[in-house]
């Protein structure tokens, strides 16, 4: 009977111990939902966020998907985060309506900047953002640094 009730607690111990386990583990990056499905509430960042409060993707793609993100949910602040100033005032310009149907369609480097191609799936439309490679190798505890994308070209 003894080492029944041992079995059993030592089973109980060690189920609470992986499932608490599993629990830290899973409010941890495996829990990041996909920035492609996320919802804009999801995804949305505070009006009084600045830019040392958001971590930066040190992948040029990765990093220029999360602009378009931003730009394609109207959350001005992080878009501001992640493009220069001349950037942010285009795409501001441009307007982001269809803004949630851009597709990343390609990516290729040149003089120091990757070029990272999205096609509009509702219009036609080609946008290309320049990625400084400086910027995103420039890392700290936030990953690379901010207004990495100093370029954007629309075409169609």
């Amino acid at each position: 009977m003894k080492s029944t009730i041992r079995t059993r607690t030592a089973a109980l111990g060690v189920a609470t111990v992986a499932g608490l386990a599993g629990l830290g583990l899973a409010t941890g990056p495996a829990m990041a939902a996909d920035s492609g499905a996320a919802n804009s509430s999801a995804q949305s960042a505070a009006t009084d966020v600045d830019t040392q409060s958001i971590y930066y993707p040190i992948e040029a793609g990765k990093y220029a998907d999360e602009l378009v993100i931003a730009w394609g949910q109207d959350n001005t602040e992080r878009v501001e985060a992640f493009a220069s100033d001349e950037v942010a005032k285009k795409l501001a310009d441009h307007g982001n309506e269809n803004g949630s149907h851009w597709r990343n369609s390609g990516a290729e480097g040149a003089a120091g900047t990757t070029y990272i191609t999205y096609r509009n799936t509702e219009t036609g439309e080609k946008m290309t953002l320049g990625v400084s490679n400086q910027a995103i190798g420039d890392q700290d505890e936030w990953g690379a640094a901010p207004h990495a994308v100093h370029r954007v070209d629309f075409d169609g």
